[in-house]
């Protein structure tokens, strides 16, 4: 039972934040107010409470589910159970909901777009922030239909996980002296560093979609030293080129 004790202190030890309480006191508080009267219907004695704390600890450790995912569990339950609290089963599904890659992906790209201009972002599941922020770049360069099933596989893999770190803070976006950055020119300046500015076409050009691509392997066969393995690897993949061609040419 150790592995219990292990994995049921993070919900309930007291918490400063929570004023003391543990987490678990802090959901069984929230329950209560989301459906006065109902919630309390459940519970006639304080040991009934407690086989309810001992119940979730235990659910919560065996699926993997972290106090961080609470609050997507509390808006599924407000979605799913209007009228009624949800048992411990039906909390512990509310708190890892299934996720639809599509729906995920422009979660995605509105999220990103958002932490471009320094804010945090609508972020639905934890899973849906990690997986954007290893595609980042390619989510802002590449159209949908080239994403689609390197998007699928991403979020798959971080869903997968079962535990998610903490959502970061934004970092601070500072604009030059006198100009704000429109959420277009802080796109660019973030391809900038990826040297992949050169998806930006006017109206009337031809749009290359492996352009950003075709830049960093010409720049790599010209012995840029200024080119981080990532780059290299992902205007590979973009390309088709053999991860194990060490010319870098760009394969066509």
């Amino acid at each position: 039972m150790s592995h219990l004790v292990d994995g049921a202190n993070e919900w309930t030890a007291p918490r400063t934040k929570l004023e003391g309480l543990s987490v678990l006191d802090h959901l069984f508080n929230r329950l209560d107010g989301m459906y006065p009267g109902k919630w309390r219907t459940y519970f006639p004695s304080e040991q009934s409470i407690q086989n309810w704390k001992d119940e979730c600890a235990r659910v919560f450790a065996e699926e993997g589910i972290r106090p961080a995912q609470l609050d997507v569990g509390l808006r599924e339950c407000r979605r799913q159970y209007r009228e009624w609290p949800p048992s411990v089963p039906q909390l512990a599904d509310a708190c890892n909901p299934p996720v639809d890659p599509v729906a995920a992906y422009h979660e995605a790209l509105a999220g990103l777009e958002a932490r471009g201009k320094g804010e945090h972002g609508a972020w639905s599941h934890p899973a849906i922030y990690w997986a954007a922020s290893s595609l980042r770049a390619e989510l802002r360069s590449q159209p949908g239909q080239f994403m689609r099933d390197r998007w699928a596989a991403a979020l798959k893999a971080q869903l997968a996980r079962g535990t998610w770190e903490l959502i970061p803070a934004p970092r601070p976006q500072l604009a030059a002296p006198g100009k704000s950055e429109t959420s277009k020119e802080a796109a660019a300046a973030e391809l900038a560093k990826l040297g992949a500015l050169g998806i930006f076409k006017t109206a009337n050009s031809k749009i290359d979609g492996r352009g950003w691509a075709r830049k960093i392997m010409d720049r790599f066969a010209r012995g840029d030293k200024s080119l981080k393995p990532l780059q290299i690897k992902e205007a590979r993949v973009a390309l088709g080129i053999n991860m194990e061609n060490e010319e870098g040419g760009d394969g066509e």
